[in-house]
């Protein structure tokens, strides 16, 4: 069996799960979806605890949480219902004393308590007694980002087109919570018209988020260390991690990489917007960016992003330094 067959079998049972009510007493949750993962705590916490109950809800974080208070909330009866839930956010972060604490927990863990480990950042759990946990994966496989976001656009109210749901891709990567975010900004420009075109995506996105990653990459292209850091700030001004950051240069350079090959071999246009899965709008912002980097140029990039991308999963030192030291080197190492 493929680890796809699996992922995919581990995701159903978790529905069945929901749906039945038959909710196990401990869930892994990993890859690299946030936004899938919080939801599906949301759908564990409504059919666990119906009516709202936040009593018997209780959230740790793990760089701040120490393994005892997980354990014995864990082990305590819950306030005036059958069950409790606790879920442990960046479970990545807790120390490895502190896990094999946690660890000992899954050996018999309370049959009236629900621990949910949410591990981000693409990290896999240390965990040596995992017959009482079910483990779920919610990396989003290759190919899926657009229905996604239709996906995401509905339940949202709206009807987005292919070329738009596209376009929103090309921008922001394929990270659902970023996805997520720029959808309902793009809600609330369209108001009461509940069809999203590729222009609301291009008049909002590229003059907000975009509009900073363009900057960004304006800013190697010309080498201007200045620039770069007034729209590596900007965002983190806005709350963006560093690791979501990285992933829309990443991608951005991966549409700079493709559509160069496919200008450089004279394609026609229309091939290209179909072979890129971009609006003429957008791929004007590419063609323009691609002019700016050499073939030699764009594989260091996408080298020493790679490199950036493991020491941002890894080192304990601040993300922001990892990124900036980062993107400073590209400014000046071409």
């Amino acid at each position: 069996m493929t680890d796809k067959s699996k992922n995919k079998s581990a995701n159903i049972s978790l529905e069945n799960d929901i749906s039945s009510g038959n909710i196990n007493p401990v869930y892994v949750f990993t890859g690299d979806q946030v936004l899938l993962m919080e939801k599906a705590l949301g759908d564990i916490k409504s059919s666990l605890l119906p009516g709202g109950d936040d009593m018997n809800y209780i959230i740790f974080h793990g760089d701040a949480s120490k393994s005892k208070d997980i354990i014995d909330t864990a082990s305590t009866y819950p306030m005036f219902a059958s069950k409790k839930l606790i879920a442990v956010k960046g479970a990545e972060k807790l120390p490895a004393k502190e896990l094999s604490h946690i660890d000992e927990y899954l050996e018999s863990p309370a049959g009236f308590s629900c621990l949910v480990l949410l591990y981000g950042d693409g990290k896999k759990p240390k965990l040596k007694n995992k017959k009482n946990a079910a483990f779920i994966d919610f990396t989003l496989k290759k190919g899926n980002a657009i229905s996604m976001v239709r996906s995401e656009a509905k339940s949202l109210g709206y009807d987005i087109s292919a070329p738009a749901a596209q376009t929103l891709v090309s921008l922001v990567g394929e990270d659902l919570k970023n996805i997520s975010n720029e959808l309902m900004k793009i809600t609330l420009y369209c108001g009461d018209r509940k069809r999203i075109e590729a222009e609301d995506v291009e008049n909002l996105t590229i003059k907000t988020s975009h509009g900073d990653i363009f900057q960004l990459i304006n800013a190697i292209g010309k080498r201007d260390k200045r620039s770069m850091h007034i729209a590596l700030l900007d965002l983190e001004k806005r709350g963006e991690e560093p690791l979501s950051i990285l992933s829309r240069i990443t991608w951005r350079f991966r549409l700079i990489w493709r559509a160069k090959e496919l200008i450089e071999n004279k394609i026609p246009k229309a091939e290209m917007l179909r072979e890129l899965k971009l609006s003429p709008g957008m791929f004007y912002y590419i063609s323009e960016e691609q002019k700016k980097f050499s073939h030699g140029e764009i594989i260091k990039i996408m080298d020493a992003l790679s490199q950036c991308d493991k020491k941002l999963k890894i080192s304990y030192v601040p993300k922001s330094f990892v990124l900036t030291k980062l993107v400073a080197e590209l400014c000046s190492n071409r």
